[in-house]
């Protein structure tokens, strides 16, 4: 008999692995603007684990986050055992491991990500530029791309990582006027679902970080090996 099983994901990476989940494993999605938030995200997912263990008794709760600016540090469950993959964040986890993410990092350190995710909820450098991110709605069109500019100054590529999703072209045209906006180099890297499903079905290797029941995460258990 399969172990009561939750996934709580976050809605960057819900699309990605929602419809692959096994009829047993019950879903809670957080939104991903909490990111910008990290002190409130761990608030919010320690509360959701203490919510499942109490009211469902699960045995195993699987975390759909990276290392998300340390919100994982600290989460413990009483009774179960937390799965997190080992990763920095959500864009190591599309890219398919942190093997990949640092490959990627040594060809271009100042990579800004999009996702067909981010694109749909206006986010990035292109959003602000526009006015059209709520961080610059408020300002009027000079202080909008001043504001997009600085967030940008550092970065040298734009890149797509392509998930898969319909509609790619929409995408892609998003991303590649963003770097012509800014002077960027533009890629389309591919994306995977592969540690996302290992996440799912195992085996918990060394990509993942696996806390016994009353084990608190620890900023250590990230360290890559």
């Amino acid at each position: 008999m399969a172990e009561k099983t939750a996934l709580v994901v976050c809605e960057a990476l819900a699309g990605e692995i929602v419809g692959r989940t096994p009829a047993h494993v019950e879903t809670h999605v957080i939104e991903m603007g909490q990111h910008d938030y990290p002190k409130k995200l761990h608030q919010d997912l320690q509360e959701v684990i203490n919510r499942l263990e109490q009211d469902h008794c699960y045995e195993t709760i699987l975390l759909g986050f990276g290392l998300c600016s340390e919100s994982i540090v600290g989460l413990e469950a009483s009774r179960a055992k937390l799965v997190v993959p080992r990763t920095d964040d959500c864009i190591a986890i599309l890219l398919g491991s942190m093997k990949a993410y640092r490959e990627q990092f040594q060809k271009a350190p100042g990579t800004y990500y999009y996702t067909d995710k981010n694109i749909d909820k206006g986010w990035g450098p292109l959003a602000m530029y526009l006015g059209q991110h709520e961080w610059t709605k408020k300002y009027d069109q000079e202080t909008a791309q001043w504001v997009a500019r600085e967030m940008i100054k550092n970065y040298t590529r734009i890149a797509l990582i392509d998930t898969g999703r319909a509609g790619l072209s929409a995408y892609e045209e998003h991303a590649r006027r963003a770097a012509e906006v800014f002077g960027l180099q533009y890629e389309l890297l591919p994306g995977t679902a592969t540690l996302l499903e290992q996440l799912l079905h195992g085996p918990w290797d060394e990509q993942f970080v696996v806390a016994g029941a009353g084990q608190r995460i620890s900023r250590s258990m990230f360290d890559h090996r």
